[in-house]
């Protein structure tokens, strides 16, 4: 077997591999998206909580003064930036998800193909 020949044998590794390097980083990506909606949907429980305490709180702050009053509503707005950052909501967004995946599935799927059609084929017998 020359050079040549084996080096066309192993064609269909480098587009093998990065296929199922693709599929490896949608299926990541897809747990990953599950566990961080769900993880959204406690933090945002979280944040409903500390809201109904704050508002309890800042009842009774009002009567106390207005210094508590104000540290109140400024721990509100941190909390308030940390939960709704432009860019999460960006990546958080269902259509934003399902697009990335199809086209990771996409990049993927074609890896796959060329290295399926790059895969060696044994000469069949003649009859």
């Amino acid at each position: 077997m020359s050079r040549a020949s084996a080096v066309r044998s192993r064609d269909h590794v480098p587009p093998l591999l990065r296929g199922l390097g693709f599929l490896l980083i949608l299926v990541a990506s897809a747990v990953a998206g599950t566990m961080e909606h769900r993880s959204a949907l406690d933090a945002r429980a979280r944040l409903a909580r500390l809201r109904a305490h704050a508002d309890a709180v800042a009842q009774t702050a009002a009567e106390n003064g207005p210094d508590e009053s104000v540290a109140l509503e400024l721990r509100l707005l941190r909390l308030q930036l940390r939960e709704h950052d432009f860019s999460d909501r960006v990546l958080e967004n269902r259509a934003f998800q399902v697009l990335g995946s199809i086209g990771s599935l996409l990049v993927a799927l074609s890896f796959l193909v060329e290295a399926q059609a790059k895969w060696p084929r044994r000469p069949r017998a003649q009859e």
